[in-house]
C-alpha cells in the first residue's frame, strides 16, 4: 500500500486504540478514585516518578533509534534486543537500590517496597522493546491497539480494581501495573516475534548505541517534563497533595497529551522520517495537522476549564473537589501539549537532536523550577507554573520545526485561527448560560451533559458560519489528498462532514 494509505491507516487504528482506552480508563479512574485514598495515588506517583524516568534513560531510546534508521537489518535487530533485555536487567538493579533513598528523599519509607516491586517491570518490559519498535516502524498499529487496550484492562480494569476492592491500598496499583506490563509484552513479542540470538554484533551495536544516547537523553529530559511538577508536589507538598495533582494531571495530561498526542506521534515519527527527503510535503503535512489538531484541543480545553466542578464530581467523586482548581488551570495547557508532539515528530524526523536536546532541556528546567517557585502558593500555584512552561516550550521547539521546514510564524499563526475562533464562542456560550445552569442544581451528569450540549451547539454554529479568516485552510487540501477509504466506514462519514464545512482555500 501507498506510504499515505499506511499512515492513515495506522493513525486510524492509532486514535481507536485512544478512544477505547480513554473510555477504559476514565471507568478505571471513577472506580478506583471511590476505592483509594489520595495518599495511596501519591504513594504510588513518587515511586512512578523514578520508573518513569529509568524507562525513558533505558530502553525507549533504543527501540526510537531503530524506528530512525532509514535501512534496518536483522543484525541492528539482534543488537537492540540484547542491548534492551541487558539494560532492563540493569534498570532493575539500579531502581532497587535507589529506592531507599527515594523513601528519606521525600520524607515516605512506605513507597520504598512498592518502588522495588516496580524495578521487576524493566526486566519484562526489556523483552518486548524490539518487538513493540518494529510493529511501530512498519506501522502495524493494530496489533498494538489490541495489546494496549487488553494488557490495560487485564491490569488495571481487573487486577487493580480487584485488589483495591480487598483493601490493597497503593498495591492494589503497583500489581496492576505489573500486570499490565507482562501481558503488554507477551502480546507484542507474539505479533512480533524477533525470531533472532541475542548477540551484540559490533558496528550494528554501535549504530544503534550511539543515536540511542543522544535520544535518551532527550527521553530523560521528556521524563523530567512529564513528572517534574510531581516530584515537587511529593517532596514538598507531601503525598495526599500528590494524589490530587495527579488526579488532575490524569484528566488532562494523558488523555490529551499522552494518548491524542501521543498516538500522533507514534504514527507521524516513523512517516515523516521515511519521508524526511522531502521537505515540501512534510511541510504541508505538518501545517494541516497542526490546524485539525489545535481545533479539536483548544475548544476541548475550554468545556473542561467551566465544566471542572462537574467533571471531578461525576469522575472522581466528592472526595477530590481539591482537584477542580489545579484541573482548570491545567486545561489551559491542553493546546499547546498536545499540538506540540507535531513539533517534536518534525524535529526528531529530521534527526536534529542536538536542536531538540537543549529545549528538552530548557522545558524541564522550566517545569521543574516553576513548579518549586508555585509551590508557594499551593497546588494552584503549581498548576500555574506547569501551564506556562509548556506554552514557552511549545514556542521554541515551534521554532526549531518551523525552520526546519522553512515555514513562516505567520503561516503557523493562520493555522491556529480556526481553533481560537471556535474556542472563543464556545467559551462565550458556556460563560453565559452555566451560572443558570448550576442554579437548577441539576445531578451532575445531567449538569455536565447540558453543558456538553451547549457547548457542542456553539461550536458547530462557529465553525459553520466562521468568516474567511477562520474558516480551515486544510479542508481542500484533506479532500482532494487524504485517502479516507483507508479508514473504511468512518473515514467515508468524515469524509461526507467535512465536505459539509465552509473551507478557505488561501494559499500557504
Amino acid at each position: 500500500m501507498p506510504l499515505g494509505h499506511r499512515t492513515l491507516g495506522a493513525l486510524g487504528w492509532s486514535y481507536a486504540t485512544v478512544v477505547g482506552k480513554a473510555l477504559l480508563m476514565l471507568l478505571v479512574l471513577a472506580t478506583l478514585s471511590r476505592l483509594l485514598e489520595p495518599r495511596d495515588f501519591g504513594l504510588f506517583a513518587i515511586a512512578w516518578i523514578l520508573v518513569e524516568l529509568a524507562v525513558r534513560f533505558g530502553q525507549s531510546g533504543i527501540g526510537h533509534a531503530l524506528i530512525q534508521r532509514d535501512e534496518l537489518t536483522e543484525r541492528h535487530v539482534e543488537a537492540g534486543l540484547t542491548l534492551s533485555v541487558a539494560l532492563g536487567g540493569v534498570i532493575t538493579a539500579t531502581v532497587w537500590l535507589f529506592a531507599p533513598l527515594i523513601g528519606r528523599l521525600f520524607d515516605e519509607p512506605a513507597v520504598v517496597r512498592p518502588l522495588q516491586t516496580l524495578a521487576a517491570a524493566f526486566v519484562i518490559a526489556g523483552a518486548g522493546v524490539v518487538s513493540a519498535h518494529l510493529l511501530r516502524r512498519s506501522l502495524r498499529f493494530k496489533q498494538l491497539m489490541a495489546a494496549d487496550l487488553v494488557s490495560y484492562l487485564a491490569g488495571y480494569g481487573l487486577t487493580a480494581t480487584a485488589l483495591a476492592f480487598r483493601g490493597f491500598g497503593v498495591w492494589a496499583l503497583v500489581w496492576g501495573e505489573l500486570v499490565r506490563v507482562l501481558i503488554y509484552t507477551a502480546a507484542v513479542t507474539l505479533s512480533a516475534p524477533p525470531r533472532l540470538r541475542p548477540r551484540l554484533p559490533v558496528r550494528e551495536s554501535a549504530e544503534i548505541l550511539f543515536p540511542a544516547v543522544g535520544l535518551a537523553v532527550v527521553q530523560v529530559f521528556d521524563s523530567v517534563v512529564r513528572m517534574g511538577g510531581c516530584f515537587v508536589v511529593g517532596r514538598w507538598l507531601g503525598a495526599a497533595s500528590l494524589g490530587y495533582y495527579t488526579r488532575a494531571d490524569r484528566l488532562t495530561s494523558v488523555p490529551f497529551h499522552q494518548y491524542v498526542g501521543g498516538s500522533l506521534f507514534e504514527v507521524a515519527f516513523p512517516a515523516m522520517a521515511r519521508g524526511q527527503r522531502r521537505l515540501d510535503r512534510l511541510r504541508l503535512v505538518h501545517l494541516h495537522c497542526m490546524e485539525l489538531l489545535s481545533l479539536a484541543t483548544l475548544p476541548l480545553s475550554v468545556l473542561m476549564l467551566v465544566g471542572a466542578p462537574e467533571i471531578v464530581a461525576v469522575v472522581l467523586g466528592g472526595q477530590w473537589d481539591a482537584t477542580v482548581s489545579v484541573l482548570q488551570v491545567l486545561a489551559l495547557a491542553i493546546p499547546f501539549q498536545t499540538c506540540g508532539v507535531l513539533n517534536v515528530a518534525a524535529v526528531r524526523a529530521n534527526g536534529a537532536v542536538r536542536q531538540e536536546t537543549w529545549r528538552q532541556a530548557a522545558h524541564a528546567v522550566l517545569v521543574v523550577l516553576g513548579a518549586w517557585f508555585g509551590s508557594r502558593w499551593g497546588l494552584s500555584g503549581v498548576a500555574v507554573a506547569m501551564v506556562g512552561a509548556h506554552v514557552a516550550a511549545y514556542l521554541i521547539m515551534a521554532q526549531a520545526a518551523l525552520s526546519l521546514l522553512g515555514v513562516r510564524w505567520r503561516q503557523l499563526l493562520q493555522r491556529w485561527l480556526p481553533a481560537l475562533w471556535a474556542g472563543a464562542w464556545s467559551a462565550l456560550a458556556l460563560w453565559l448560560t452555566v451560572g443558570w445552569l448550576r442554579a437548577l442544581a441539576l445531578p451532575g451528569v445531567a449538569a455536565l451533559s447540558a453543558e456538553a450540549v451547549v457547548w457542542g451547539a456553539a461550536l458547530s454554529a462557529a465553525l459553520v458560519f466562521a468568516p474567511s479568516f477562520a474558516r480551515l485552510r486544510s479542508l481542500p487540501w484533506a479532500l482532494a489528498n487524504v485517502p479516507f477509504d483507508a479508514l473504511g466506514p468512518p473515514g467515508r462519514c468524515l469524509r461526507s462532514g467535512l465536505r459539509r464545512l465552509p473551507s478557505s482555500r488561501g494559499a500557504d
